[in-house]
Parts: structure tokens; C-alpha cells; sequence
């Protein structure tokens, strides 16, 4: 059991990952003229090393364009609602999800989920002694949070060179002090704040190249991570686009890790229009 919950551990670097190959549109792609409305499907496998990564995401929407889409701009304006779920041997957390993507170079979600922790470890503040990889001994096997998300994306690209810049903010809340297992420290009541930044080059078709730039500060107790990293993006088409993407970092900043980083995902998206 102790080598089970120090193993599967955090799903840190899971989603800026996903969420980077995801938010590149293909413009050769793009439809013209009125687009039907969609059901859109996204489920991303991550694993890692230091710290272990092991998780999966599932988004599934219904997808309702508007307008003409006759410039390049309006080409994919549209609202969603569905789900952003989160799946790992130690915690999940189902969520429901609104969205609206105004103009091609910007998204905004907006999610709620109750968290519930597979393998719960209360303390009794902020300040308890805590090993992420060796966390001890469980005070219950079962424990819960909640957490409210608003994730912005801002989007730019000339000839084969993109930008991506990742905005999270979120605010949990739970009863008790407990063992954050996406963020890996304690948790309480709070919010926290998240900026990602990617640069990608595209020197392939659907082959890119990405250096990338996080950091993430908890208000609550003013603690802060940072981390540069770099890899390969690999993507394909849509409608039934299978990805892959290879990634190594470097903690910049962080107690609990340091020096580098692996880790991998692959990837999957289906879009089916509603004739």
C-alpha cells in the first residue's frame, strides 16, 4: 500500500500539457459559412517522472456556433457546454463546464467539480510536515473538495511560429485541511493562480517543436511553483485526430522537486456534426 500512494501521485503538469495541443486550430481546416452545431469529444492519457505523473482527462461538449464565420477571426466562433473531468488512481474530479470562444485567438471556460480524494490525508494547518512522495498514513480513504475554474487562453500565430498563454484561476474550498493531489501541497480554502506560456514552431506539417514557461502561486500560503520545459508535439486531423506529445522539463522553483522532468501524453479529439 505505501509504495501504491508513492507512486501514483500528481497530475501537475497533465493539463497545461493537454490544453496546449488542444487550443492550436488547424486553419486549412476551418469550415466557411454557417457551421452546424457538434458533439466534440477530447480524452488525453498523461505519465511522467518527477514527480510521477498518471491521469486522464475527458472533456465532452456540445458545441453551438454563431454567425457567418466569413473571416478568419469569426471562423470557429462558438459557445460549449458539457463536461471537464479529471481521472487518477488517487483522486478524480467530475466537472461541468460553459464555454465560449468569441474569436480564434481566444477561449474562455468556466468549470465546477467536487473533487473526491481516493486516498485522504488531513492535517492540521498549512504548516504540517508533508513529503509528497511519502505521505504516511491515511486518515481516511475517502475525502472531498470543491473547485470553481475560470481557464483563458490567448492565441497568435504567423507563418509556422505560434504563441499560446494559458490563464487559470481557482478557488477551492473544503472542510478541512487535506493533501492536494493535482497541486501537490496543502490545501484548505483559497485561491490560486496559474500562468502558462508556450512557443511553438511548427517545422513539419503537424510536427512542432515547444519551449514552455508555468508558474503557479496558492495566495493562501503564498506558495509558488515554476518550471521551463521544452518537446515535440506530434498532431493530426481532425475528425478523429489521434495526438502525441513528449516533454522534458526543469524545476525552476519548487520544495518538493528538483532538476528535471519527463513526462508524455497522448491524445484523441472527434468532432461529429449534427446534419
Amino acid at each position: 500500500m505505501r509504495l501504491f500512494r508513492s507512486v501514483f501521485l500528481l497530475l501537475l503538469l497533465l493539463l497545461p500539457s493537454l490544453a496546449a495541443a488542444q487550443s492550436i486550430p488547424d486553419v486549412s481546416q476551418l469550415p466557411t459559412g454557417k457551421r452546424p452545431n457538434s458533439w466534440h469529444f477530447f480524452n488525453g492519457f498523461a505519465l511522467g517522472l518527477n514527480p510521477v505523473v498518471f491521469g486522464d482527462q475527458v472533456k465532452a461538449f456540445y458545441k453551438m456556433p454563431w454567425g457567418e464565420g466569413k473571416s478568419l477571426l469569426t471562423a470557429d466562433s462558438h459557445w460549449r457546454i458539457g463536461t471537464n473531468s479529471i481521472f487518477s488512481p488517487s483522486y478524480i474530479r467530475p466537472g461541468v463546464m460553459i464555454g465560449v470562444s468569441p474569436l480564434l485567438i481566444m477561449d474562455l471556460d468556466l468549470t465546477y467539480g467536487p473533487g473526491i480524494n481516493f486516498m485522504h490525508y488531513a492535517y492540521d494547518s498549512y504548516n504540517d510536515h508533508m513529503d509528497p512522495v511519502v505521505l504516511g498514513e491515511m486518515e481516511d480513504y475517502v475525502g472531498f473538495f470543491h473547485q470553481y475554474s475560470a481557464n483563458m487562453t490567448l492565441k497568435a500565430g504567423v507563418g509556422p511560429i505560434a504563441v499560446l498563454h494559458f490563464s487559470d484561476y481557482e478557488y477551492f474550498t473544503s472542510e478541512e485541511y487535506y493533501f492536494n493531489w493535482e497541486n501537490g501541497c496543502i490545501f484548505k480554502t483559497g485561491y490560486l493562480m496559474r500562468h502558462k506560456l508556450f512557443l511553438l514552431w511548427e517545422f513539419d506539417k503537424n510536427w512542432r517543436m515547444f519551449t514552455n514557461w508555468e508558474w503557479m502561486h496558492y495566495f493562501t500560503t503564498d506558495k509558488q511553483f515554476q518550471l521551463l520545459s521544452c518537446g515535440l508535439l506530434i498532431t493530426n486531423e481532425l475528425p478523429y485526430g489521434m495526438s502525441l506529445l513528449f516533454q522534458n522539463g526543469y524545476h525552476l522553483q519548487n520544495e518538493h522537486f528538483t532538476g528535471l522532468k519527463f513526462w508524455m501524453a497522448t491524445f484523441r479529439e472527434w468532432d461529429f456534426p449534427i446534419k
